[in-house]
């Protein structure tokens, strides 16, 4: 394809990219295996001292967490680096500048690049994740693989159920809101679906989906009355639903019946005929957005086998989280924190991880 102008050059290789992805097993290992996900990094952990410079990312420990696991009870878990589509993929070292540079692509390009290819091959895994999928994030950031292509894809196969985020909500943003509103936010299926993050319509990440789950903080704060707030959050929900497609029409018919009771006097705003159009679309062909995945990096180190433990969802009122602990059997070990390499020096394996911060105390059990 060399002899090919720049922007054919580019689209042809993303293509194949892509193709390669989508050949890729991605498979379960059994009826029974569960799935991990993984979103950026966790930080403030009472038992683990990140020092100044230094990150402790998610992908380590849901890797690690994924093999304590397993080496109770094989295939009990799967990661995605660590499936045979994922090992495939990362072998092609699309992260690497020397690889990007090979190509003939600038650092932006091959990124993009990278981000597709890993984009597109989330999306199968999460196709195909049937029993429980357990996030490691401590809330979805619309920017990210995890909340515009894992999430969506199992909300519209009908799978909201089998979400379970292992890192405790952010509590710390839902202060000032009712007792009742805090619970609901912290609950799995609200966490599933909303996000409170700020956004630029401008940004290429920007889709409708961006829009539909957005929760404004500000707003649900001014808002007079529990039952208030509790509407404006499940007004949220209704529109993700909508997006959702199908297999969600049941859950836009039980949120606005029920926003209905809560304020009488309110119009449920859902989706316009533009955006439903598009998610539509997106539905029968997936645009994967920017994707945190890569090869699995050191930084853990599994050292002792424990009971395999069921995942617990996070439905307790919030002063409940701050006794949730660490993962079982697993020791976890800071890496330093890098920054963007230039196009001459080796590239990190992974994609820089933007900056969304999980704090919190520990993670489910």
């Amino acid at each position: 394809m060399a002899h090919l102008p720049d922007k054919e050059y580019t689209e042809q290789l993303r293509k194949r990219l892509r193709d390669f992805a989508a050949e890729q097993d991605m498979e379960l290992p059994t009826p029974d295996t569960r799935s991990a996900f993984w979103s950026y990094r966790l930080e403030d952990h009472p038992t683990v001292d990140v020092q100044a410079g230094e990150q402790l990312q998610s992908m380590h420990i849901a890797a690690a967490y994924t093999e304590a696991q397993n080496s109770i009870v094989d295939d009990t878990l799967r990661y995605l680096e660590g499936t045979p589509g994922g090992k495939a993929l990362g072998e092609l070292h699309l992260w690497d500048a020397n690889v990007q540079k090979a190509l003939k692509l600038d650092r932006d390009t091959g990124t993009a690049l990278a981000y597709d290819a890993w984009g597109a091959l989330s999306q199968r895994y999460a196709a195909t994740t049937e029993t429980e999928a357990l996030f490691f994030m401590a809330e979805l950031n619309p920017g990210t693989v995890a909340y515009q292509t894992e999430s969506r894809q199992l909300r519209q196969d009908g799978k909201l159920d089998v979400i379970n985020f292992m890192y405790p909500p952010p509590m710390e943003k839902y202060a000032d809101l009712a007792p009742e509103t805090q619970e609901l936010l912290a609950s799995q299926a609200v966490r599933a679906q909303v996000h409170t993050f700020g956004y630029d319509e401008n940004n290429p990440k920007y889709t409708p989906l961006t829009k539909a789950g957005h929760l404004d903080l500000e707003q649900l704060k001014s808002l007079p009355t529990p039952e208030a707030q509790r509407a404006a959050v499940l007004e949220v929900c209704a529109r993700v639903a909508a997006m959702d497609g199908p297999a969600r029409a049941a859950d836009v018919e039980k949120y606005v019946e029920e926003i209905k009771v809560l304020r009488p006097d309110h119009e449920v705003a859902l989706p316009s005929a533009p955006d439903l159009t598009w998610a539509a679309e997106a539905r029968e062909k997936p645009q994967p957005m920017a994707s945190t995945h890569g090869v699995y990096l050191p930084g853990v180190e599994v050292n002792a086998k424990v009971a395999a433990q069921p995942s617990k969802p996070l439905e307790a009122a919030p002063q409940a989280v701050a006794g949730m602990h660490f993962l079982p059997g697993v020791t976890v070990k800071p890496v330093p924190a890098t920054t963007a390499p230039a196009l001459t020096e080796p590239a990190p394996t992974q994609a820089p991880p933007a900056p969304e911060r999980a704090h919190g105390t520990g993670l489910a059990e």
